[in-house]
């Protein structure tokens, strides 16, 4: 950019300077979630899920479960309002799991999204803990691990 013309009466060298900002490198940000928080993750997810495996109802319970397993089954509407996305999603694992009944497809389906939910938990906590402890001045001294 040019500097500007200096005001009448005045010396060109009494107009200050602009002074353009080199060309800096672009910043690189480390990624927001590290390797612990993904192992934590993981063992959140496969512990809640073994233990959902383990409690799971091999078969069709009470109230809506034979309704909806059936609705799954065919990805239709079990009853209204539906639960559309839920019905897609759970269809998907009766196509996928290819032993037992539907019923038991359904709810596997169900209980690994309660296990990648709780997994989820988990990575937030993670995280937002280590950031919490970032953040605290006696902490920042200590050696990283």
């Amino acid at each position: 950019m040019a500097n500007p013309k200096p005001a009448p009466g005045k010396s060109p060298s009494a107009t200050p300077l602009r002074v353009e900002p080199a060309a800096s490198q672009p910043t690189v940000i480390p990624p927001l979630f590290r390797a612990v928080d993904w192992l934590t993750f993981a063992i959140t997810l496969l512990v809640v899920m073994a233990g959902y495996l383990y409690t799971i109802a091999p078969d069709l319970t009470l109230e809506d479960s034979g309704e909806l397993a059936v609705g799954s089954m065919y990805a239709g509407v079990p009853h209204p309002p539906g639960y559309p996305v839920w019905t897609l999603y759970s269809w998907l694992f009766t196509q996928i799991l290819p032993f037992s009944n539907i019923a038991w497809r359904v709810a596997v389906s169900s209980a690994f999204a309660a296990a990648a939910s709780a997994g989820l938990v988990g990575l937030l906590v993670s995280r937002g803990s280590s950031m919490i402890l970032e953040g605290i001045d006696l902490f920042r001294s200590l050696e990283r691990r």
